[in-house]
């Protein structure tokens, strides 16, 4: 008889213990969830913020791509034999004299 009553403290105390990890799991499994749809949040967030990135370069790019090529009114004013630089401004070029600092102005 006394190994029946062991049995039964054994399965009591498995029972106890499948219950505890029975626990265990669905608090995981909860926590789980929690941080799927969390992570599933910041990645649409985070595909939103790349297309607004997206957008705000190319406007970038649209407002910066006249600073890449030269004035086209200080271009027309230095083939007509004038300095364009801070330092000369105005004041005309030598026959034949080319400035450094205009040229640099002019395609920096």
């Amino acid at each position: 008889m006394a190994d029946k009553y062991e049995v039964f403290e054994q399965l009591g105390d498995l029972e106890k213990t499948l219950t505890m990890t029975l626990a265990q799991v669905a608090h995981i499994r909860q926590v789980l969830e929690t941080s799927i749809t969390e992570n599933a949040t910041l990645r649409m967030e985070l595909e939103k913020l790349r297309e607004r990135l997206a957008e705000f370069e190319k406007k970038e790019v649209k407002k910066e791509t006249p600073k890449d090529q030269p004035n086209p009114n200080l271009i027309q004013i230095f083939n007509e034999g004038f300095h364009v630089c801070h330092l000369h401004y105005a004041e005309r070029l030598a026959e034949g004299e080319s400035c450094l600092d205009c040229l640099e102005l002019l395609y920096r």
